[in-house]
């Protein structure tokens, strides 16, 4: 082999080395935060747009293998609030979880958008998926600890109770809209002014 050719070679296979082990990197020190004893404590300095990134990170795998078609949105213009990282980190990835577990096909969409609504002085985290969608009567029980509708697949009907209660506790609100064969888009309501 032409040495052109050979060092055109092992350059491609060390940036992918490199690209790899950075991922690696990633999501071990990720999963390692995610796995920290939660203190419970309401009084971190939260970086909502950190907080997505390390959910999708954690979630990357189940995210590549459910859609072809994911988009993230980060309004770099918000400001930190104060509550707990861990918590709100644990709404997105069961947001982002239940997104992915949604669709049928991969040509299906999974988005994820901040925003900050200055008017209302909240930050807006939201997930919309062009899933299956939630049926009507089912919708006004979606919250309620241990209603599922996944109780096939091995869903305990916890997570989206627990975050709900999570966004609560930080003086937030958790909204579903959703259309049954349609999607469903999840809003996670965070107030500011609380970060000195």
């Amino acid at each position: 082999m032409l040495y052109s050719r050979a060092s055109e070679k092992i350059n491609h296979s060390l940036e992918g080395i490199l690209n790899g082990s950075e991922r690696i990197r990633k999501i071990v020190n990720s999963l390692t935060e995610y796995a920290r004893l939660d203190t419970g404590r309401l009084d971190d300095s939260v970086d909502i747009n950190k907080i997505v990134d390390m959910a999708i990170t954690i979630t990357n795998n189940l995210i590549k293998k459910s859609t072809n078609h994911f988009s993230i949105k980060l309004d770099h213009s918000l400001p930190k609030i104060k509550g707990n990282s861990q918590q709100l980190e644990q709404v997105v990835i069961n947001l982002l979880t239940n997104a992915c577990q949604s669709l049928r096909k991969k040509e299906s969409t999974v988005s994820v958008k901040t925003e900050l609504n200055k008017k209302d002085k909240v930050i807006n985290i939201i997930v919309e998926d062009k899933g299956r969608g939630i049926k009507e009567k089912d919708l006004k029980h979606i919250m309620d600890p241990f209603f599922t509708t996944k109780r096939e697949s091995g869903g305990t009907g916890l997570g989206l109770s627990i975050s709900y209660n999570i966004v609560k506790n930080h003086g937030g609100e958790l909204s579903l809209l959703s259309e049954f064969g349609k999607g469903t888009t999840a809003v996670v309501t965070l107030p500011i002014g609380m970060e000195k």
